[in-house]
């Protein structure tokens, strides 16, 4: 994750506040800066680095959870976006991709605005040691263990510690959890459930006869 993206998190103090029924995470809108001017100036062309592709499906068996992952990013009003659809999870694209170096994030929904549960409502029964996939578009699939289960106060969730940078190869999953707030729309809590990368397997075409 570069610089200017974790600044941006840093900057969006509340960013984990969920809107109506947790479809939506409400935080603070910024105004982006005036872009400055360079001079042009003759560089070695680097050795391209190897990315990874883009994260298309996400699975946790012990939960039954199986669900596209869609890329999202901030709205206009500073909050994160989240699929419409509560089968779907949410990608936080500016961050890291599942795999990469960094906290990569996705979030879905607990519940729907008619109480029907969604594709996270199960997430609490996760435990350090149980694993979630996600495959690229490319077809490779990535390993995910989890290493903890947090939950915070809306309002408390460590931003830097969910979305910034890390040595290590994360993924963090957040949705909404404890009472929910009448007259604030809003539930109580977040949870966090991080997991690290355990393993890679490549997509491979059979050969032709």
């Amino acid at each position: 994750m570069s610089r200017l993206n974790l600044l941006l998190l840093l900057m969006l103090a509340g960013l984990l506040i969920f809107a109506q029924s947790d479809s939506a995470m409400e935080g603070n809108s910024i105004n982006p800066s005036p872009t400055p001017i360079t001079t042009a100036t003759p560089t070695v062309t680097p050795t391209p680095t190897p990315t990874i592709p883009q994260p298309r499906d996400f699975n946790i068996p012990k939960i039954n959870v199986s669900a596209p992952i869609i890329p999202v990013g901030v709205d206009e009003n500073g909050r994160m976006q989240l699929p419409e659809n509560i089968d779907e999870v949410g990608w936080y694209s500016p961050g890291s991709k599942p795999g990469e170096e960094g906290n990569a994030v996705i979030a879905g929904h607990l519940d729907s605005t008619t109480g029907e549960g969604a594709i996270f409502y199960h997430l609490n029964e996760l435990e350090p040691g149980d694993n979630l996939y996600v495959t690229d578009e490319l077809g490779n699939e990535y390993t995910f263990v989890v290493t903890a289960k947090k939950i915070y106060e809306y309002d408390k969730v460590p931003i830097e510690e969910v979305f910034g940078e890390s040595s290590k190869k994360r993924l963090n999953l957040i949705t909404c959890t404890g009472q929910w707030i009448a007259d604030q729309r809003n539930y109580s809590h977040r949870m966090v459930i991080y997991s690290e990368l355990q393993s890679i397997s490549r997509f491979q075409l059979s050969p032709t006869m």
